[in-house]
């Protein structure tokens, strides 16, 4: 997940739409995504948004934008669905998600401090029709992590992306202490 969701294209979505039908067809249990949707940038101008493409915070309701629909199919069809809530508190509207965030039946995962405390940039809800997001909250502020730039070491990062595939490998394990669950 970037810092900023304005980085990226309408077409990601549908490939992420894509991936997830073919993830599920292949009999995937638990799927882990740390990126979501809420600005777009134009094709033609990759620094300028697109407020025709964009989403709103009203849109966030879990029926409106694809993705989020498509999150809250794989989820009905069995798959545990983790997605990070967005790094996106500093828009201060009345929810700050981004899609599919806002998906029903799915898990998303905000970030808090070592101290339990909700970090300063993690999105929140409640969802455009009024459901608690998000879900649950894991370790996301100054956690140690393999660096992207060298990969022989190690760094310390912050975010939504990094609560979320917490959340994602103790949804696994609960999934496989419980596999009728």
């Amino acid at each position: 997940e970037n810092d900023s969701a304005s980085d990226f294209y309408p077409s990601e979505e549908d490939n992420w739409i894509a991936a997830a039908e073919w993830a599920e067809s292949l009999g995937v249990q638990v799927t882990s995504t740390s990126l979501g949707y809420f600005e777009h940038v134009k094709t033609d101008s990759p620094w300028v948004v697109d407020t025709a493409t964009s989403w709103k915070w009203y849109d966030m309701d879990g029926k409106t934008i694809p993705i989020s629909r498509a999150a809250t199919l794989a989820a009905r069809k069995g798959v545990i669905v983790v997605n990070a809530a967005g790094n996106d508190a500093s828009r201060g509207e009345p929810n700050t998600l981004v899609a599919p965030a806002d998906a029903d039946s799915i898990l998303t995962a905000g970030a808090v401090d070592a101290d339990g405390t909700i970090a300063y940039f993690s999105s929140y809800g409640p969802t455009a029709d009024g459901r608690t997001k998000p879900d649950v909250v894991a370790l996301g502020v100054f956690v140690r992590s393999a660096d992207p730039v060298s990969p022989s070491v190690y760094t310390y990062a912050s975010g939504t992306s990094l609560s979320c595939p917490l959340v994602a490998g103790a949804a696994a394990l609960v999934l496989k202490a419980h596999p009728d669950a």
